[in-house]
């Protein structure tokens, strides 16, 4: 009875609710983990783990924190194929645990993936389809990707992709299918590093602050742990001329430079064609 009603000091409470994490080491994978999950604000983490967690928050519906307190969204690139890869390992996981056949496996597979993303370069690659095709000048095509209207070039855009995607997933073994989101999170990182953006305003503008060739080579080196054939090496050089034409075709529709949307259609038709690949080589 008197231990309950001796108050406690709000010191002695501080150390009380902040001994746990330090006794378990900083570089232990739980501890990055609660840390990664429960801090509330980027400055409780290092700063490779405060970018990291902006790049799983951004690119995902994961609620991991916001992303205005990022320091450098740039820095954020470096961990884009990290972020496709546990996309894959989750559409991996997805596909091995399927009691469905061949067709509705790859159904739930392509579901989970726009889930798990938030339909977030879907959108992008729709607006594109909008924008860069139609036959008006660069500050129209700006402002018809803008409208959050789909018009019908978007309708036909969405549904020729994402069918295409689910046919291709019929045909790739399930081994190699974290590749796809690897290889089109890395697009987007590429893109971004090559080709100046076409506004100062905008979320894509804004994730290029602070990107420079360092996050490209952090990015790109995580990439090349997953060359393990000259025929994945092969789709990785056709990736980068995939990358580099359409986004030297896009920055000319728009009146040189691209944006967020472009990043979106970029990864989604960088996927597609990753998964056409694989189903033709391994398939």
């Amino acid at each position: 009875m008197t231990l309950l009603s001796t108050p406690i000091p709000q010191r002695q409470l501080n150390t009380f609710s902040s001994a746990p994490l330090r006794r378990i080491p900083r570089c232990c994978p739980p501890t990055i983990f609660v840390r990664l999950t429960f801090c509330r604000t980027d400055h409780c983490l290092p700063p490779m783990l405060a970018d990291i967690r902006a790049a799983f928050t951004f690119l995902t519906i994961l609620p991991l924190g916001s992303l205005a307190a990022m320091r450098k969204p740039g820095a954020t690139f470096a961990w884009f194929p990290l972020v496709g890869l546990c996309i894959g390992v989750a559409l991996l996981t997805v596909a091995h645990l399927s009691p469905f056949d061949r067709d509705l496996t790859a159904f739930f597979i392509l579901l989970i993936w726009a889930i798990v993303t938030g339909g977030l370069h879907l959108d992008g690659f729709g607006d594109c389809c909008d924008g860069l095709l139609a036959s008006v000048r660069p500050a129209e095509r700006l402002r018809i990707m803008r409208d959050p209207r789909a018009g019908v070039w978007a309708a036909a855009g969405l549904s020729l992709l994402l069918l295409g995607k689910w046919l291709a997933l019929r045909t790739v073994a399930v081994e190699w299918l974290p590749l796809a989101p690897v290889f089109g999170r890395w697009a987007m990182v590429w893109a971004a590093y090559r080709f100046p953006a076409i506004r100062s305003e905008g979320l894509g503008a804004r994730f290029r602050d602070g990107l420079t060739k360092g996050q490209v080579l952090i990015a790109s080196a995580s990439v090349v742990l997953l060359l393990t054939s000259p025929e994945i090496a092969a789709l990785w050089l056709l990736i980068f001329a995939f990358t580099t034409v359409f986004g030297r075709w896009a920055a000319r529709r728009l009146g040189g430079g691209i944006n967020g949307d472009v990043y979106g259609a970029i990864c989604e038709l960088s996927e597609l064609l990753c998964l056409l690949y694989l189903g033709l080589v391994y398939g």
